[in-house]
C-alpha cells in the first residue's frame, strides 16, 4: 500500500487554489486569525491583496496584533511597526479607496489615530498662522520653520495641515485620509484634532517644528494595552508580565513559601483575567468543498512552532531527551495527573502553556526568542529541577514520583517552575544535564 504524501504548496499554487474555490469568501472568513496570518505570510503580503480584502475587520485586527508589533530583542516590549502598517495600507487600497475608509472606520479610533500619528505631523492651520505672525520675519527661527514647511510633503484637510514625517507610504496614507474625509468626515475630524493636539504639545516641549520627530508614546501605550487584552484571551503573556514573573522567581525562593499560599501575583492576575474573558466559540459550519481551507493552511508549516501552544502540550514534550534518573519528571507527573484527577490535569496543562508563553515572551534563547517547541522542553526541564527540590524523596523511584504528583496536585506546576528557575540562577551547573537549557540566558531581565 502506498501512503499519500502531503507537501507544502508553493505560494503561487496555493493562491490559485484558494482563489478558485467556489466558497472563497466563507472559507477565508472562517479561518482563525492565526491561520489567516500564516496564509498571508506564506503567500506574501504583497501578493495577498485579494485574500486580505475578504477578511473581516476582526480578523485583520487580530492579525495585526501579531504582524504590526515587533521587539528589537527577545524579552523587550514590542513597538508598533509603522513601515509595516504602510505596506498593509497599500495592500488594502487594492480593494479600493472606499473599502479602506470603511475598514479604518470599523477599527479602534485610538489605533487609527496612533497609526496616522506615526506617519504625519498634524498642524492646526489657524494656530500655525498665528505662531508665524507672532514670530515675524526677523525671528531667528522664522526662516528655519518656513523652509521646513515648504520642503515637506503635506496635504490640507479643512483646517489642518497633515505633514509627512517620512516619505514611505505617504501616497497610500493621503489616499486613505481623503477617502475617510469623503465617507467618514466626522471620524477624520476627530482623528486630526487629537493628532494635532499631540503634535502641538510636542512642538511646544521641543523647541519648534523643525525639531519635531515623533511623539506617540502615550497613545501607543493605550493601543498596546488594548492589544494585550485581546492577546491575553488567547493565552499570550505580555513581555512586561513575563519579565516580572521571571524576575520575582529569580529573587524569591518559592520553597520558603507556605504550601497553602496562593500563586505569585503575576500568575494570579493572568489566570484571573483569562477566566474572565474565556469564551467558548462554536466550531464553524462544515462545507463539502474537499479539503477545507483551514486544513490546507495547517499544512503550510510544522505544527511545532505554531504559538501559543495552549492545550497542545499533551504531545509537545514527548520528544524530550531522557535521563536514566529523572527522565523529565514533570512530564511524567502531568501524565499521572491525567489518570488521577481530570481537573488537576487540565489545570496543569494550562499552567504549562502559561509557562511556555512566559519563556517565549520574556527570555532570550541563543540570542533570539524561544520557539514554542523549545520553550516547552525548557519548561519541563526547569519544572523537573524544581519538583526534585520540593520532593521529600530525594532518590528517583516510585516514592519520589508519588511525592511529586502530590505536590503538583496540591500546589500546581507553576511553583515547581519558580523553584527550578530560582535554583538555576543560584547554581548554573544544574542546567548542564539538560541540553534544552544550553542556550538559556541567565542575565537579569530588566527592560533594556
Amino acid at each position: 500500500m502506498t501512503l499519500a504524501r502531503f507537501t507544502t504548496p508553493k505560494p503561487g499554487q496555493l493562491l490559485r487554489r484558494i482563489l478558485d474555490r467556489p466558497d472563497l469568501v466563507t472559507s477565508v472568513r472562517e479561518l482563525a486569525p492565526r491561520a489567516l496570518a500564516k496564509l498571508i505570510d506564506h503567500v506574501g503580503l504583497e501578493d495577498a491583496g485579494e485574500i486580505v480584502a475578504l477578511a473581516t475587520t476582526e480578523q485583520l485586527e487580530r492579525v495585526w496584533d501579531e504582524d504590526l508589533w515587533r521587539s528589537a530583542r527577545p524579552g523587550d516590549d514590542e513597538a508598533f511597526d509603522h513601515e509595516r502598517f504602510a505596506t498593509w495600507l497599500e495592500i488594502l487600497l487594492e480593494a479600493g479607496d472606499e473599502f479602506v475608509a470603511d475598514k479604518l472606520a470599523e477599527l479602534s479610533e485610538d489605533f487609527v489615530t496612533m497609526a496616522i500619528h506615526h506617519h504625519v505631523l498634524v498642524i492646526d492651520i489657524d494656530e500655525l498662522a498665528v505662531e508665524m505672525s507672532e514670530r515675524g520675519q526677523d525671528d531667528v527661527d522664522f526662516d528655519l520653520v518656513e523652509k521646513a514647511l515648504e520642503s515637506s510633503l503635506y496635504q490640507e484637510f479643512e483646517g489642518y495641515r497633515v505633514i509627512a514625517r517620512r516619505h514611505e507610504g505617504w501616497d497610500a496614507l493621503v489616499t486613505a485620509l481623503t477617502a475617510l474625509d469623503k465617507n467618514h468626515h466626522a471620524l477624520l475630524d476627530r482623528i486630526l484634532m487629537r493628532a494635532s493636539a499631540m503634535s502641538s504639545k510636542y512642538v511646544e516641549d521641543n523647541g519648534g517644528l523643525y525639531d519635531v520627530l515623533s511623539s506617540d508614546e502615550m497613545l501607543e501605550a493605550d493601543v498596546a494595552g488594548e492589544r494585550e487584552d485581546r492577546r491575553s484571551r488567547e493565552g499570550f503573556v505580555a513581555p512586561s508580565a513575563a519579565r516580572s514573573f521571571l524576575e520575582l522567581a529569580r529573587m524569591v525562593d518559592a520553597r520558603t513559601e507556605a504550601s497553602a499560599s496562593p500563586a505569585d501575583p503575576v500568575t494570579r492576575a493572568y489566570f484571573r483575567d483569562l477566566e474572565r474573558t474565556r469564551v467558548r466559540v462554536p466550531p464553524p459550519p462544515r462545507h463539502d468543498q474537499g479539503e477545507s481551507l483551514a486544513a490546507l493552511v495547517a499544512r503550510l508549516e510544522p505544527e511545532a512552532d505554531d504559538a501559543p501552544p495552549k492545550h497542545r502540550l499533551r504531545g509537545r514534550t514527548k520528544g524530550a531527551p531522557t535521563r536514566p534518573t529523572e527522565e523529565a519528571l514533570l512530564r511524567r507527573v502531568v501524565q499521572a495527573l491525567g489518570a488521577e484527577n481530570a481537573a488537576a490535569h487540565e489545570r496543569a496543562l494550562e499552567e504549562l502553556a502559561y509557562l511556555v508563553n512566559v519563556l517565549v515572551a520574556g527570555v532570550p534563547f541563543n540570542g533570539r526568542a524561544f520557539r514554542p517547541s523549545e520553550a516547552a522542553l525548557a519548561v519541563v526541564a526547569i519544572g523537573t529541577i524544581g519538583l526534585v527540590a520540593l520532593s521529600q524523596a530525594r532518590k528517583p523511584g516510585k516514592r519520589q514520583m508519588e511525592d511529586c504528583v502530590a505536590i503538583a496536585l496540591r500546589e500546581g506546576v507553576v511553583r515547581a517552575f519558580r523553584v527550578g528557575w530560582f535554583l538555576l540562577h543560584e547554581d548554573r551547573s544544574l542546567a548542564e544535564p539538560w541540553p534544552e537549557l544550553a542556550g538559556l540566558s541567565f542575565r537579569p531581565l530588566t527592560r533594556r
